[in-house]
């Protein structure tokens, strides 16, 4: 039997993360802000498949303001047609009810994140990690309308920047020795 919840069931209690600037990335479902959980349920649902696409539609009706829901679905659309063209490798993601949070996830909420908040340098860097050099325009082009639509629409995602306590250019970001798929 599949795994049937809407944004609401998904997003759970508000979170407590401060909305502005970050000191860690997330490492799980739990440490995402509202606006970063609606991200990822969208973009696990497009990417589970075709008949996933209606009740993304109907969810993105209920989250964004009339004018924006269908600009929103389109970018997001837009975005993930580009990211499946000219990926790099493999996008790992999860299936839509796991708590699990994995790193290819947190690269795309980080993104909108960044777009959101002007850094758009930041945003075209995890972009690269994520995709050939040719995709990067319209792949960031796209998530940056889907960003302004959720900005539009009172979803503000924290712009995270490193992780706690660590100082200017000493991070690190090193690559899971494995990954599944929940």
């Amino acid at each position: 039997m599949g795994c049937r919840v809407s944004m609401r069931d998904f997003a759970g209690a508000e979170s407590q993360i401060e909305h502005k600037a970050s000191g860690h990335w997330p490492t799980s479902l739990q440490e995402l802000s509202e606006g970063e959980r609606l991200v990822l349920w969208a973009f696990r649902r497009w990417v589970s498949g075709l008949e996933h696409l209606p009740m993304l539609a109907r969810e993105f009706d209920r989250q964004f303001r009339q004018v924006e829901a269908r600009p929103a679905l389109i970018a997001l659309d837009a975005a993930l047609v580009g990211l499946t063209r000219h990926a790099r490798r493999t996008i790992v993601y999860h299936q839509p009810c796991c708590a699990c949070l994995g790193a290819d996830e947190v690269c795309i909420i980080s993104i909108v994140a960044a777009l959101q908040n002007d850094a758009t340098a930041a945003a075209r860097a995890m972009a690269q990690w994520l995709m050939r050099g040719e995709g990067v325009d319209g792949f960031t082009a796209a998530l940056e309308d889907f960003a302004d639509c959720l900005t539009g629409s009172g979803h503000d995602l924290p712009y995270r920047t490193r992780p706690n306590n660590a100082a200017r250019g000493t991070t690190k970001l090193s690559r899971p020795v494995a990954m599944r798929l929940h």
